[in-house]
C-alpha cells in the first residue's frame, strides 16, 4: 500500500516536471520570437530613419541647387548662401547646406568668380553648382547640377529713347507704351535732363552721367536714377507723385516740400528742401554698391550697310531707285508735269503732297526696301504727303526733315516698319556727328499712324515739335522733345546693329537651362 502511494506521488511528480519543462520551453520560444520582431523592428526602424536622413539631405541639397538657379537669374554669385550656410530644422533633425558655382566661357574654360559675384576671364555661359547638405548625425549627401547660362538682357529692342549727349522735354510731351509687361526706358548716356512743363515719362529714366532738373509737373511713373544732383523744384500738383517708384541719386538732391516718391529714396549723398512724402525708406549717405549702377554704353554707330539688311531690296544705286519710286508714284497721282515730283531734271530731295507736287501719297513698294537719299543735302518731306506703306522701309539721309502733317500710314491694314536714319559718316566703331551727317527734325504732323513703327537715328540732334506721334524708338546724340508729342514704345531695332542694354551693371543676370541634375561623391 505504502509503495503504491508512492508509486503514485512519484508519478505525479513526473508530471508536474515535465509541465514546467514545457512551459518554460514555450516562454523561451516566445522570447525568442519576441526578439526576432524587436530585431527586425529595430533594424527596419533603422533603414527607415537612414532613409528618411538621406531624403532629407538628398532635398536640402536639391534645394540649394534651386536656390542658386534663382540667384542665376539676376546675378553671378559664388557660394550660396552669400553669409554662411543655411540652417534648417532642429535636433536631432537639424540640417545645415551650403553650395559653390563655377563658371566656364562658350569655349569650356574656367572662370574667375571673385568678391561681390565679379567673373572675370570671360564671359559665362555655363556653370556648375555643387550643394551639399550636413544632417545633424554626421551624414553628407551632395548634388551637382550643369546649367547653360544666356544673358537675360533683350539685346536688340534696348530703350525707348537713347541720347547720347542730352535730353530737353517740355510741353505735354508723353512717353508710354501699350505693350504688356513691356518697359519703357529713356536713357542719356553722357548729359544733363531738364524735364518741364506737364511731360510724363510713363517708364523709367536712367541719366547715366549727368544731373537731372525737374519742374512744373515733371513726372517719371517708375524708377529714377541719376549720376549727379538732383533738383524737384516743386512738388507735382494734385497729390501726384514725382517718382511713382524708387529714386537713386549718387549724389545729393534738392526735393521740394511735399515732393511725393512711391518708393524708396536712397542717396549717396545728402538731402535739401522741404520734406517729402516717401512710400518706402529715405536713406542718405548710402554706399554706392547699395545702389543699382549704370555706366556709360555710347550711342551704337550705325553706317549705310546694305548687306545688314537681309531680305530687302537694295540696288545701292545712290538715289536712282528712290528717285524712279517718287516720280513713278506721283505720274500715278497725275501730278503736273512740270512738279519737282515728276520732274526729271530734279533730285526729288523735297516732295510734297500737294496738288503742286506729288499730287497724293506715294505707296510703297510691295517688299522691304531700303532707299539712299545720302546724296541729297536735305531729304524733306512735306505739304500733307502721305507715304502709304505695304511692306517694310528704310530710309537713309544725309539729314531728314518732315514737316506739314507728314505721315507714313498702312496700305493694306498690315503691321509695318519704316526706319529713317542719318548713318554716321565715318566707320571707327564711334557714333559721330561729323563727316557731314545731319540732323533729323518732325514738326507738325501725325508722323507714323498705327500699325506703323518708326525707328528714328542720327549721331547728330533729333527734334520733334508740334503733335508729333507715333509707335517706335528714337536714338540721337541730342534728343528735343516738345510740344504735345506722344510716343508710344514698340522695340524694333535696327538689324545688323546691337543696341545696348538698360540694365544696371553686374545684375543683368542670365535665363538658366539645366543640362543635368544628379547625385555625387561627397567632395
Amino acid at each position: 500500500m505504502r509503495n503504491a502511494i508512492r508509486r503514485r506521488l512519484a508519478d505525479s511528480g513526473d508530471d508536474r516536471g515535465a509541465a514546467l519543462v514545457a512551459a518554460v520551453a514555450v516562454a523561451l520560444i516566445g522570447v525568442m520570437l519576441v526578439t526576432v520582431v524587436v530585431a527586425n523592428a529595430v533594424a527596419a526602424a533603422r533603414d527607415s530613419g537612414q532613409d528618411r536622413a538621406r531624403t532629407t539631405d538628398i532635398h536640402t541639397a536639391e534645394g540649394a541647387v534651386d536656390a542658386v538657379y534663382a540667384e542665376l537669374e539676376t546675378w553671378t554669385p559664388c557660394s550660396w548662401p552669400a553669409g554662411g550656410p543655411l540652417v534648417g530644422g532642429t535636433s536631432p533633425s537639424r540640417t545645415t547646406a551650403t553650395a559653390t558655382i563655377a563658371y566656364f566661357s562658350a569655349s569650356g574654360t574656367a572662370l574667375t568668380c571673385g568678391a561681390g559675384g565679379t567673373v572675370s576671364g570671360g564671359t559665362p555661359a555655363s556653370a556648375v553648382v555643387t550643394a551639399t547638405a550636413l544632417s545633424g548625425d554626421g551624414t553628407k549627401r551632395s548634388v551637382q547640377a550643369k546649367v547653360a547660362l544666356t544673358p537675360s538682357t533683350n539685346q536688340g529692342s534696348g530703350a525707348a529713347i537713347f541720347a547720347a549727349n542730352s535730353i530737353m522735354t517740355t510741353n505735354n510731351f508723353t512717353v508710354t507704351t501699350t505693350l504688356p509687361d513691356t518697359d519703357v526706358d529713356v536713357w542719356v548716356d553722357g548729359g544733363n535732363v531738364n524735364c518741364n512743363s506737364n511731360v510724363q515719362i510713363k517708364g523709367n529714366l536712367i541719366v547715366v552721367n549727368g544731373t537731372v532738373d525737374i519742374s512744373n509737373s515733371c513726372r517719371v511713373t517708375g524708377n529714377l536714377w541719376s549720376k549727379k544732383q538732383l533738383t524737384v523744384h516743386q512738388a507735382a500738383p494734385g497729390g501726384l507723385q514725382t517718382v511713382g517708384q524708387s529714386l537713386y541719386v549718387t549724389a545729393n538732391a534738392y526735393l521740394a516740400a511735399g515732393t511725393k516718391i512711391g518708393g524708396d529714396v536712397l542717396l549717396t549723398g545728402t538731402r535739401t528742401g522741404g520734406t517729402p512724402i516717401v512710400g518706402g525708406a529715405l536713406r542718405q549717405s548710402v554706399a554706392p554698391a547699395n545702389i543699382p549702377q549704370y555706366v556709360p554704353v555710347k550711342l551704337p554707330e550705325v553706317l549705310y550697310r546694305p548687306a545688314d539688311w537681309t531680305g530687302f531690296v537694295n540696288t545701292g544705286d545712290r538715289q536712282a531707285s528712290y528717285r524712279t519710286w517718287v516720280r513713278g508714284q506721283a505720274a500715278a497721282n497725275g501730278a503736273p508735269t512740270w512738279a519737282d515730283a515728276v520732274n526729271t531734271t530734279k533730285d526729288q530731295c523735297k516732295v510734297a503732297g500737294a496738288s503742286y507736287d506729288a499730287n497724293g501719297p506715294l505707296v510703297g513698294p510691295a517688299v522691304p526696301t531700303v532707299f539712299d537719299t545720302t546724296n541729297c543735302a536735305e531729304t524733306r518731306f512735306e505739304g500733307g504727303l502721305n507715304i502709304k506703306l505695304r511692306s517694310d522701309m528704310v530710309i537713309f539721309a544725309k539729314s531728314f526733315y518732315s514737316t506739314g502733317d507728314f505721315k507714313v500710314t498702312s496700305a493694306d491694314g498690315a503691321q509695318h516698319k519704316f526706319w529713317v536714319i542719318v548713318p554716321d559718316r565715318n566707320p571707327n566703331g564711334i557714333a559721330e556727328c561729323t563727316g557731314g551727317a545731319g540732323n533729323i527734325k518732325n514738326d507738325s504732323g501725325s508722323l507714323a499712324i498705327a500699325p506703323i513703327t518708326l525707328f528714328m537715328y542720327t549721331p547728330c540732334t533729333i527734334d520733334t515739335n508740334n503733335s508729333t506721334d507715333f509707335y517706335g524708338q528714337l536714338y540721337g546724340g541730342t534728343v528735343q522733345l516738345r510740344n504735345a508729342m506722344t510716343m508710344n514704345y514698340v522695340p524694333i531695332g535696327i538689324p545688323g546693329v546691337v543696341l545696348p542694354s538698360t540694365d544696371p551693371v553686374g545684375s543683368a543676370g542670365y535665363r538658366v537651362d539645366v543640362v543635368y541634375k544628379r547625385e555625387i561623391k561627397n567632395p
